[in-house]
């Protein structure tokens, strides 16, 4: 019997193991969309190791034959040496691309998908895409997903907070969205400027700096990052996160737009101007936290910088 038990137990072990899919065909796949101008992709190193199906191929795509599918399940965390995702209420599951260079023009393109029957999250904090310089690890911006939709947001690890509506969740879910992320990562106000196009109208227009005032390299994460998950159970009255899934397709990196997309449609897209940027007032900004409580973070520097203002954020949410 004992002999049964272990062969059942075998298979569904081998079972799981080769339905994940090879970190080599997702590489593929991102090749086929012709990525670009990328040192190197990895997996986040704070995926979780024991995740159920994290990234795998799609043959829903918008560009080409295949997208990545990214999934994230309860309880699915990971850690590392210096940082534990478990023990910060995190969960993750996300692409990296290598170092990027600063003060040099940057055009990204994205293309997202989330189901009619996405879980949002809301009110925890969900990162679909984000940029982080390195030494110290900052956030410099998120495209996030919040009961409003699809927001830009320049962190205020980073910038003075500003934070942008993009697309609402009735036109988001079950429809491909396209992405225009434009800027060059400069510290200096005068020269840097960042533009976000949503299925090719200009959405967002900042002339001001793009990167932390010392500068410095960054790189870009995409996927999946939630935080604050407590926010969450707290809101619903549950303990279980439900399941979360985003398509990414077309996903590409280049110098500048006419590398990126045709002459006809860069011409369409840097033609367009807004009066106005219509900014987003959130809870999140971390300027209403009191000197006082500032004070008593400055204190929590178990994780180093990120654990300082993350747990602000997180105390001055309570």
């Amino acid at each position: 019997m004992k002999k049964i038990l272990l062969v059942i137990f075998g298979l569904i072990v081998c079972s799981n193991v080769f339905a994940k899919t090879k970190f080599s065909e997702i590489k593929k796949a991102l090749k086929e969309d012709d990525y670009g101008n990328v040192r190197t992709i990895l997996n986040h190193q704070l995926n979780s190791r024991k995740a159920i199906n994290p990234i795998s191929i799609s043959d829903f795509s918008i560009i080409g034959e295949k997208s990545i599918r990214f999934e994230l399940n309860h309880g699915e965390c990971g850690r590392e040496p210096n940082w534990n995702d478990c023990e910060t209420d995190r969960e993750r599951v996300e692409l990296v691309f290598g170092k990027e260079r600063w003060k040099k023009e940057k055009w990204y393109r994205f293309y997202i998908y989330l189901p009619e029957d996405y879980n949002l999250l809301d009110p925890a904090f969900i990162s679909l895409i984000q940029w982080k310089r390195f030494k110290p690890s900052l956030v410099l911006v998120h495209f996030r997903h919040t009961k409003d939709g699809l927001i830009f947001e320049r962190h205020s690890q980073t910038f003075e907070f500003e934070a942008f509506n993009l697309k609402k969740n009735d036109e988001l879910y079950g429809n491909w969205t396209e992405i225009i992320f434009a800027t060059n990562w400069h510290p200096d106000p005068q020269k840097g400027f960042m533009k976000v196009w949503i299925d090719g109208k200009l959405k967002v227009d900042v002339k001001d700096r793009s990167n932390n005032k010392k500068g410095g390299e960054l790189s870009l994460r995409f996927g999946l990052y939630s935080a604050f998950l407590k926010k969450y159970r707290e809101a619903k009255k549950t303990n279980i996160h439900p399941q979360r899934i985003i398509f990414f397709d077309g996903v590409r990196v280049q110098s500048n737009c006419k590398k990126l997309l045709d002459e006809n449609q860069c011409q369409k897209l840097t033609s367009q101007t807004i009066k106005e940027d219509k900014k987003l007032v959130t809870n999140d900004n971390p300027k209403e936290i009191s000197p006082k409580l500032i004070e008593k973070c400055k204190s929590l520097t178990k994780y180093g910088n990120n654990w300082y203002y993350n747990k602000c954020d997180e105390l001055n949410s309570k």
